[in-house]
This record gives C-alpha cells, sequence and structure tokens, in this order.
C-alpha cells in the first residue's frame, strides 16, 4: 500500500474519477482517502465499474487507518499532490477551436539521450505553427524551476500547494520573465507551445510542435517519481480556460 509502479502507471478510467469527484462532493467525503481505499481494494485499477457507497468507504478508511496507518497515509497524500490542485486543462480553448490530441504514451520507450521511458503525455493541436497555443498552469503553485534542458528544452516546473510537480516543457517561449520563487494561479499563461528541445539551447525543429506535460510527486522514501498524467487530462478536457489567440 505505497507509491507502487502500478500507482505510477494510474490505471484509472476518467469516468471513474468524474463519478467520484461528484460522490465526494454530494457525501461530503475526502476525495483522496476515497481514491486510495478504491486503489488498494482494485489492485490499483479503476474501470468505472465499482459501487460508490457512503458506509462501506467510511468502514474501509476506518479500517485502513487503524490497521495500516502509515501506508495508508503515504497513499492518501500521494493522491492529494497529484490531484487536489487540479483546476484547469493546460491549454485554453478559443473561439472556433479548442479540440487538443493526445494519446497515453507514458512509459514509452524513447532514445533520444540514451535509452529512457517517457514520462509524461504530449499534447497537440490542429496547428502546427510554432507559438500558436498558449500554455496555462493547471493549478496554483511556485516556479520551482525554469530555463532549458537538453530534452526539455525551454520548460517551466511548477510546486503545487499540495505539493505536486507540473512540469510543461518544449516551450517556445515564456509569457514573462519567471523566477524561480515566482507564484502563478491556476489558469495564467506561462508561455506558448513550441518544439524546442533534444540539443543545445535554441534548438527547434527536431519534432512536431507540441506540449509535454509530466507530473511528479516526492514518494515516502523522498524520491522523486513521475505519475501518468493521461486520465487528469481527459479528466480536466472540458476544464477550460478561453483565451483570444
Amino acid at each position: 500500500m505505497e507509491e507502487t509502479e502500478e500507482f505510477r502507471q494510474m490505471q484509472i478510467s476518467p469516468e471513474s474519477l468524474k463519478r467520484l469527484r461528484q460522490f465526494v462532493k454530494e457525501e461530503r467525503m475526502d476525495f483522496s482517502e476515497c481514491l486510495a481505499v478504491l486503489l488498494v481494494e482494485q489492485d490499483f485499477v479503476l474501470d468505472g465499474s465499482v459501487e460508490l457507497d457512503r458506509e462501506t468507504l467510511q468502514r474501509k478508511i476506518a479500517l485502513f487507518q487503524r490497521k495500516k496507518p502509515k501506508p495508508f497515509g503515504q497513499l492518501v497524500l500521494a493522491c492529494e499532490k497529484i490531484f487536489l490542485d487540479l483546476v484547469y486543462f493546460p491549454l485554453p480553448k478559443t473561439k472556433g477551436e479548442s479540440k487538443f490530441f493526445f494519446e497515453d504514451g507514458y512509459g514509452m520507450a524513447r532514445s533520444y539521450g540514451g535509452n529512457r521511458t517517457h514520462e509524461g503525455i504530449d499534447i497537440f493541436g490542429s496547428s502546427k505553427e510554432r507559438s500558436y497555443y498558449p500554455v496555462v498552469s493547471m493549478t496554483d503553485g511556485i516556479v520551482e524551476k525554469i530555463g532549458w534542458l537538453p530534452l526539455g528544452g525551454y520548460r517551466i516546473g511548477i510546486r503545487s500547494p499540495g505539493g505536486g510537480y507540473f512540469y510543461y516543457a518544449h516551450l517556445s517561449a515564456y509569457e514573462k520573465d519567471f523566477q524561480v520563487g515566482d507564484r502563478v494561479c491556476a489558469g495564467e499563461i506561462l508561455g506558448l507551445m513550441g518544439d524546442t528541445g533534444y540539443g543545445p539551447e535554441g534548438t527547434s525543429g527536431k519534432f512536431p510542435v507540441h506540449l509535454h506535460l509530466g507530473i511528479y510527486i516526492t514518494d515516502h522514501r523522498g524520491e522523486e517519481m513521475s505519475v501518468n498524467p493521461y486520465p487528469i487530462l481527459v479528466l480536466l478536457e472540458n476544464q477550460t480556460q478561453e483565451y483570444q489567440y
């Protein structure tokens, strides 16, 4: 009952997340506690078929808190870091155009810079033009990292109040001269979607224009680990800002 590889894969149907969000709102229960129980009970795979019952969940939460308080608490905290502060999809819609394209490519093989796995989701728009789409913060938070990475190009990393780290990469430009420690609000423009990376600073054009979105948390051992953003992006797909661009 901890942040396992199964947990990182986030094999949770968006419908399950939507149902659980509505359920805890109506029943005034804690989202992260309920999600943690369901993940353990269903071997970290939620397909939307589980019935949600207040008394059953309350009983199981109390049981885990009594029998396995430390590992259960760690799992609840991990869920909070990922889900607590979510507000917006990272790309806003504009009049006449709001469709973006992404698939579950988390964990796929990558070779640039050595053999590795893809620790995020790539989001594409119908326009292939660099700097066309603004990228917005999914959460409130603080700028933790900014600048160039050989893999990620121009990137910005936002630490949300609950502890999640939201990583936006391959930007063509930043919205302003962000500094580490700056506060940002959910929906605030961070920069523009681009195709930077895979080389020394300024490299672009090595791949199609897109946003790479990564979500990371620090586990109970103090180690950073990525989690699959795919179900989160599907959950937020209709929770968008609207800008003229």
